[in-house]
């Protein structure tokens, strides 16, 4: 076997081991999910993970990273053919709220008091931040430039409109010991971020 077909092979096998602990890490937590679990549920020994991942820290980071890449692919895509700015930050809260619904784990960091996870995870969380905060400033700079939106700080109101929707996710699960949001509480937060969304639209639109 030749060197690029071993790194292929290792490759898919990091992936699978990702997919695989990542339907775990979302039904149970990080906290309630152990190496031999994962190992068990992919019939590997517990050696044979950790060659891959030398701890479950940097399992769960993996696994949130490809969560992130996901939601902000899948984001971009959706929101990619509107025109119109207004229509576009709807879009964009309301598919927001739909791919944190399926995507469990990074829904779960988001919520969680990271303060004690290691710097690794805080430096993910920033990261991702930084790259929703870029696509809600390319919307607001959007409605500048067409007139529509008047706001002096586009990065700084980015920010506050994801720290607010933020908020309105937290109300509704915050109490919740698994993250999985059932229908009467996904319609509730739905409607919610809709109302949200209007009034701070309504705001970027006055002067």
């Amino acid at each position: 076997m030749n060197i690029s077909t071993q790194g292929s092979e290792k490759i898919d096998k990091v992936q699978i081991i990702i997919e695989a602990s990542q339907k775990r890490f979302g039904l149970f937590g990080v906290e309630k999910t152990s190496m031999r679990e994962i190992a068990d549920d992919l019939k590997l020994s517990k050696a044979s993970l950790y060659y891959y991942f030398p701890d479950k820290e940097s399992l769960y980071k993996a696994v949130v990273e490809k969560e992130q890449k996901e939601f902000i692919d899948k984001i971009t895509e959706r929101i990619l053919s509107i025109v119109e700015p207004e229509q576009l930050l709807r879009e964009y809260c309301i598919s927001r709220l739909s791919y944190f619904r399926t995507l469990l784990n990074l829904s779960r960091l988001r919520l969680e008091a990271y303060s004690d996870l290691k710097p690794g995870f805080k430096e993910t969380i920033q990261i991702f931040k930084e790259k929703e905060k870029e696509i809600i400033k390319k919307i607001f700079n959007k409605g500048i430039a067409s007139g529509i939106f008047y706001i002096n700080d586009a990065d700084q109101t980015a920010s506050l409109f994801l720290d607010l929707l933020k908020g309105l996710r937290v109300t509704v699960i915050n109490e919740k010991e698994t993250m999985v949001i059932e229908q009467n509480e996904y319609d509730l937060l739905l409607e919610k971020t809709i109302a949200f969304t209007n009034l701070f639209i309504k705001g970027l639109k006055n002067r």
